[in-house]
């Protein structure tokens, strides 16, 4: 998925394979921003993030077969002044 200022990725290579996910932003403004979210699987609440650097995780096994054929979905801020960026990826899990 791309927008005006980076894109999100998300790869799965199988069902039941690990998650490697990522927010990655191409705008000078936002780089060193306040980067805020929360990842959810299925609706539960699984990892959540708080750094001044662009977000990026893994979601191994265990938890990518327990939640096959639920819905992941991204969501947060990046912070940089008094501009915020918001994102919100949502995809199925295999």
């Amino acid at each position: 998925m791309s927008f005006a200022a980076g894109y999100a990725s998300v790869q799965q290579q199988a069902k039941g394979s690990p998650i490697q996910w990522g927010v990655y932003i191409s705008d000078a403004r936002y780089k060193g921003a306040l980067w805020k979210l929360s990842v959810y699987a299925g609706g539960v609440k699984i990892d959540s993030k708080s750094q001044f650097y662009e977000p990026h995780a893994s979601i191994g096994t265990a938890r990518t077969t327990k939640y096959s054929g639920k819905l992941l979905e991204i969501a947060g801020t990046a912070t940089q002044g008094s501009d915020v960026l918001t994102y919100d990826l949502k995809c199925w899990i295999m």
